[in-house]
Formats: C-alpha cells, structure tokens, sequence
C-alpha cells in the first residue's frame, strides 16, 4: 500500500505543470477571461467591479451583485453599464447632473416591517378566535 503512494507521489513530481493561460478568471463562475491586460479583457466581454474583481459577462457580474447585495452605484447605473459607458480607458463622457422635476415619493416602509405587521396582525386575530 505504501509503495503504491510513494509511486503516485513520484509520478507526479515528474509531470510537468501545466501552464496558465494570460487572462483573468471570473470571479462568479471562474470561466476564462482572455486578455493579459485589463483592456484586452474588457473587449473580450470582461466586466470589472471594484473591489470584488474580473467577471466574464455583464450577466455574471448583475448575480454576483444580487448574491452579495452589492447596490448599484448613486447614480443609479450598473457598475456593468459603466464600464461600459466608459470603454478601457476610464474617461466618462460629459453629462450634466439632473435635477429632479418632481417631489419624491413619501418614504415607504420597510417591507420586512410591513410583512412583521401583518403576520403580527394574522397571529392575533388567529389567537382570539375571529
């Protein structure tokens, strides 16, 4: 039994390593990204989202956000779209702000308090018979 394992570990100390391919993985689904620079991989549908990193598609990128919760920027893009908007170099293109036409909506309450309310509210009614 143990030359057998002496045998395998020698074996594998001999086989060459195989060698990464120039590129970013995803960080959703750790398909190959080609490019070795940051602008070859964007134009190879790469999308970059600070602080977490390299993903393969706009789609993978959108459930990681959805999985980690990351919200979208303030002003209301995508990191995806962004990117986008922005091309490899970086440079946004000129837009002025928008002001708001209209008064904004009252604040809502939260849904989970709503939701708490209304089992609260279906638990008492349960309880006293009605």
């Amino acid at each position: 039994m143990e030359s057998s394992v002496v045998l395998a570990k020698w074996i594998r100390s001999k086989v060459s390593k195989r060698e990464e391919p120039a590129g970013k993985q995803c960080t959703s689904c750790l398909r190959h990204i080609a490019g070795s620079t940051e602008e070859e991989a964007f134009f190879a549908g790469g999308v970059f989202l600070a602080g977490a990193g390299w993903f393969c598609s706009a789609r993978c990128e959108e459930k990681y956000r959805l999985r980690f919760r990351i919200q979208p920027t303030p002003s209301g893009e995508t990191p995806a779209a962004r990117s986008a908007s922005r091309g490899p170099s970086g440079s946004l293109p000129a837009v002025e702000p928008q002001q708001p036409t209209e008064p904004s909506e009252p604040e809502r309450a939260p849904a989970a308090d709503v939701l708490a309310e209304a089992l609260r509210s279906r638990r008492r009614r349960m309880n006293s018979g009605g």
